[in-house]
């Protein structure tokens, strides 16, 4: 099978990667990156102690059951009023804490802080690999531009959650789809959908490589997307969870389109402020649009890459546009479609001109770099205290019964609760729509009593519930407002952070 586009690339830079020597040469330098990221990561990444993002203790913890517990799965029983109850919980992260088991060994937050780090720096060797294969010139300049060009990127990457994984399969996925290697390209399919609900995204990549080879060629290609198709069918099916993980895959699809409920989702799924994008990403916007103005797609024939790097980015814009959660996506993207734009027009800069091009791209990109480092650090800084819930957790542990249900009014607090007191279960938690999706009325009373909107909201609890206690941050004003105003209420334990309540 001939590679597309290959013969307009005779004595190109842009030919794949080939001999023995730079295969090994490809070897060490994705090495030294992998080094290089995993370094810089792990500085940004302890700048504080707090697991970034809520969801990582969660995970960490999870994984640190699914360790204890092999070959056998674990029993997840600890949102039972949501649709991740026992009999229907569906791990859909399941290959991603796989490879978190080797980080719980010893203390889990500095396990799950690692982590992150790792995986972050997996994700930019993998995107700096795809440069490698084609021999682009200035790699190490756009590795740089990937890694720290935006400043929400390096929080998501800080983030000890599958996104950083997401990119690494991505970026290597790229690699296969440009390459034609279909057999692999499925098999990393397969192992996207048991790693991460954002497989689709393979299907997508796929289906921008055919309409690629359509406009570069008028020709239809669909081995891509029959492959990732095949793959996607085959991870569903062949599944530890199969068919409770079509039922969630269909819940999560309604929730992409916001049908599920009306509850507010989090951030996450909200639109991403563009002036923010424009001054967090100064340095890859302004790469971009230089890339944009010298795209000649007369030359798409010739070298058709640039043209799907940027059909990509277009598609992570759009998804930006209507969901933050893409964020992680756009940057890295916008590198690639520069890099493979504008690599063929630099052999035209000579001399004189090509020294002063590299003063002044340095001298345009090096204080937003650096600035979004520092502002990385000061995300994890300001991260909430990892050991705000412990005391609290801890005297639930120790004065509750063995599965006691408690309310907890805030339900993004579950992951933490979880990581420190696996005695008791809770109300809600992962995702507001969970609770509301399996039980639309609960959904709808708990908003109104962690809002202080219900009048008596210690019987409310009790009897709709079946709760005694509450766990709260002392954030929660409305809340406790509502609960002193009642009098259900005895508080049992307190701390600066949180609070547990009796109800009367």
């Amino acid at each position: 099978m001939t590679e597309p586009f290959s013969a307009a690339h005779n004595g190109s830079p842009s030919l794949p990667v080939r001999s023995a020597f730079a295969r090994s040469r490809a070897a060490l330098e994705c090495a030294a990156a992998f080094v290089a990221c995993f370094g810089l990561m792990l500085w940004i990444e302890f700048a504080g102690p707090a697991i970034v993002d809520h969801d990582g203790y969660y995970h960490i913890r999870w994984s640190w059951m699914l360790r204890q517990s092999a070959p056998h799965l674990p029993r997840f029983e600890w949102l039972p009023l949501t649709i991740l109850r026992a009999p229907d919980y569906v791990d859909h992260h399941f290959f991603f804490h796989v490879l978190l088991t080797p980080f719980t060994f010893g203390d889990l937050r500095i396990g799950a802080k690692v982590a992150a780090a790792f995986f972050a720096a997996l994700a930019l060797t993998a995107l700096f690999g795809v440069l490698i294969a084609w021999r682009l010139r200035f790699r190490w300049f756009w590795l740089a531009l990937m890694a720290v060009g935006a400043e929400q990127f390096i929080y998501r990457m800080t983030m000890t959650r599958a996104p950083s994984l997401s990119l690494a399969l991505l970026a290597t996925g790229s690699w296969l789809i440009l390459r034609r290697r279909l057999w692999p390209l499925a098999f990393l399919t397969f192992v996207f959908v048991w790693t991460y609900s954002m497989f689709p995204l393979m299907v997508i990549f796929a289906c921008a490589y055919a309409a690629t080879v359509y406009f570069c060629e008028k020709r239809i290609d669909l081995g891509a997307v029959c492959a990732t198709v095949t793959g996607a069918v085959a991870g569903l099916v062949i599944n530890p969870y199969f068919p409770k993980n079509l039922a969630l895959l269909w819940r999560h699809v309604l929730m992409v389109r916001g049908g599920a409920s009306e509850v507010d989702p989090g951030v996450e799924w909200g639109p991403f402020d563009t002036w923010q994008s424009l001054t967090d990403d100064l340095a890859v916007c302004v790469v971009f649009f230089l890339a944009l103005l010298a795209f000649d797609w007369r030359r798409r024939k010739a070298d058709s890459r640039p043209l799907f790097f940027l059909l990509l980015f277009l598609l992570f814009t759009v998804f930006l546009a209507r969901w933050s959660r893409f964020v992680e996506y756009w940057p890295p993207f916008a590198v690639l479609f520069a890099a493979f734009t504008l690599d063929p027009l630099l052999p035209r800069i000579k001399g004189r001109n090509r020294v002063a091009m590299l003063v002044l791209t340095l001298a345009v990109t090096a204080a937003p770099l650096w600035r979004n480092i520092h502002e990385g650090r000061d995300d994890v800084i300001t991260e909430e205290d990892p050991f705000g819930l412990r005391g609290a957790s801890a005297w639930l542990a120790q004065h509750t019964p063995a599965g006691s249900l408690v309310f907890n009014t805030a339900w993004d607090e579950f992951p933490m609760l979880f990581f420190y007191n696996q005695h008791d279960v809770y109300v809600s938690g992962l995702d507001p729509r969970y609770l509301t999706d399996a039980h639309a009325d609960l959904g709808r009373l708990y908003e109104a009593v962690v809002k202080g909107q219900e009048k008596h909201p210690g019987a409310a609890i009790v009897s709709r519930f079946g709760a005694h206690y509450v766990v709260t941050g002392n954030s929660q004003e409305d809340f406790l407002d509502a609960a002193r105003s009642s009098g259900e209420f005895e508080t049992v334990y307190s701390d600066s952070n949180a609070q547990v309540l009796r109800i009367r």
